[in-house]
C-alpha cells in the first residue's frame, strides 16, 4: 500500500488579492490537492487592484469551512496537512511558528519575516521539525534556477567572486500609492518598507540560492516615492561570507502594469563571476524568449539552457511549481525539490534589513547578529 496521501489538504491563511486571484482558483483546480480551510481577518478583504469577495462568499465557492482567526482554526477539529500563508508581512512569524507547533508543512509568501530575529527562530523550527518549509520565490523552483545552482554547486565556475543583480519592474500603482499600506508603510521593527521587501526578496531569493552566499553587511541607497514613502529604487552593495560581493540594482518605476491587458514585464539580470568562470541569465520575465541561462568558462567552454523563466506567476492553471512541490511534500512523497527554504528566506531577511538600515543611516551596516 503506498504511502503517499491521494490528496493534500491544505488551508489558505489570508484571502487577499494574491490568495484569491491565484491560489485559491490554483489549490481548486489541482487535482491533488483540497482546500480544507480558509483563515482571514477581515471579511470583507480589499484590494488596490481588484475586486474581492468576502470571506462568506469565498466559502459558498469553494464549499470549505471559514474561519477568523489562526486560533480558532487551531482550535475546530479540522484536520490538514499543509497551510499557506498569503498574509501581511507583519504576521509571518507567528502564523508560521503555529502551523509547524501543529506539524502542518508550510507555503509563506515572502519576505519570510521582517525581522531579523523571528527570521532566526523561525529557521531553527523549521529545520527542526522535519517538516517541508517553503518561501513562494517561484523562479527558485524554476529549471534555469536548478541548472544554475547545480553549476555553482559543482565548481564550474569555481569560487563565487562577485554578483551583479538587477530587478526592475512596473509596480508604480503598488508602490506609489499611498492605500497599500501593507507594501508601503513599515510596521513593528521595520526601518522602512517598499520596492526591497516587497520584489527584491525574489531576486535576492534566487542570488541566495544559485551562488551560495551569506551577506554580511551592506552599503545601500534608497529613493523614496513622495506620495507613500515607500522605497522606488534600491542600488546597494552586500558583503558576504568568503569575500564575495553582490551589487544590487532595484527600481519599481518601469511604465506600465504587469497585470493588465498590455501587460509589461520585469527585467531581470543575474551575472555570477566565479574564479574558473561566469553565469549569465536575464531577460524579460513576461517574455521567455528573451533570454537563456549562459554558463562560459575561462578555459573555453560553454553551456546554455535556453528560454528566461523567472517568476512564475501565471493565475491560469493548477499552481506554479512552488505550489506543486509544496502539494507533493503534503502528499508525503519523496525528494520534494525545495526551491527556496527557511535559510534562504532568513539570509534575504537580513540582506534586505541590513539594506534598509544603511540607507537610513547612510553607513555601511552589518547584518544583524545572532543575539538580537
Amino acid at each position: 500500500m503506498s504511502s503517499v496521501s491521494p490528496r493534500a489538504r491544505i488551508g489558505v491563511c489570508g484571502a487577499g488579492w494574491w490568495s484569491q486571484g491565484w491560489h485559491l482558483p490554483q489549490l481548486a483546480r489541482n487535482p491533488h490537492a483540497e482546500i480544507a480551510a480558509i483563515v482571514e481577518v477581515n471579511p470583507t478583504p480589499r484590494s488596490a487592484i481588484s475586486h474581492l469577495e468576502s470571506v462568506a462568499a469565498l466559502g459558498e465557492r469553494y464549499k470549505v469551512r471559514t474561519f477568523g482567526s489562526m486560533d480558532a482554526l487551531l482550535e475546530s477539529d479540522t484536520h490538514l496537512d499543509g497551510l499557506v500563508i498569503c498574509t501581511s508581512h507583519a504576521s509571518h512569524f507567528e502564523l508560521g511558528c503555529k502551523a509547524l507547533a501543529n506539524g502542518w508543512h508550510v507555503l509563506m509568501e515572502k519576505p519570510m519575516t521582517t525581522d531579523c530575529g523571528e527570521a532566526r527562530q523561525l529557521e531553527a523550527l523549521a529545520r527542526k521539525s522535519g517538516l517541508a518549509f517553503m518561501v513562494n520565490n517561484t523562479a527558485n523552483w524554476r529549471a534555469q534556477a536548478k541548472a544554475a545552482t547545480e553549476w555553482v554547486a559543482d565548481g564550474s565556475i569555481g569560487k563565487v567572486e562577485h554578483v551583479s543583480c538587477v530587478m526592475h519592474s512596473p509596480l508604480l500603482w503598488l508602490f506609489d500609492d499611498p492605500a497599500n499600506t501593507g507594501w508601503t508603510q513599515p510596521s513593528g521593527t521595520m526601518v522602512g518598507n517598499g520596492f526591497g521587501y516587497g520584489q527584491l526578496s525574489h531576486l535576492l531569493a534566487w542570488v541566495v540560492r544559485v551562488a551560495r552566499i551569506k551577506p554580511q553587511s551592506a552599503f545601500c541607497a534608497m529613493g523614496r516615492s513622495e506620495r507613500s514613502g515607500a522605497d522606488m529604487t534600491d542600488a546597494a552593495v552586500i558583503c558576504c561570507e568568503g569575500g564575495a560581493s553582490v551589487s544590487v540594482s532595484g527600481a519599481g518605476s518601469v511604465p506600465g502594469d504587469a497585470h493588465s491587458a498590455h501587460s509589461v514585464g520585469k527585467f531581470i539580470s543575474v551575472r555570477i563571476f566565479g574564479s574558473e568562470g561566469m553565469i549569465t541569465y536575464e531577460g524579460d520575465d513576461q517574455k521567455p524568449q528573451s533570454g537563456q541561462l549562459e554558463l562560459r568558462r575561462r578555459d573555453g567552454e560553454t553551456r546554455a539552457l535556453e528560454g528566461f523563466q523567472f517568476e512564475n506567476y501565471e493565475a491560469d492553471g493548477d499552481g506554479p511549481e512552488s505550489l506543486q512541490a509544496f502539494i507533493s511534500a503534503c502528499r508525503r512523497q519523496k525528494d520534494v525539490f525545495v526551491g527556496a527554504d527557511a535559510e534562504v528566506g532568513l539570509q534575504v531577511v537580513l540582506a534586505l534589513d541590513a539594506m534598509y538600515r544603511s540607507a537610513k543611516s547612510g553607513c555601511r551596516e552589518d547584518v544583524c547578529p545572532e543575539d538580537e
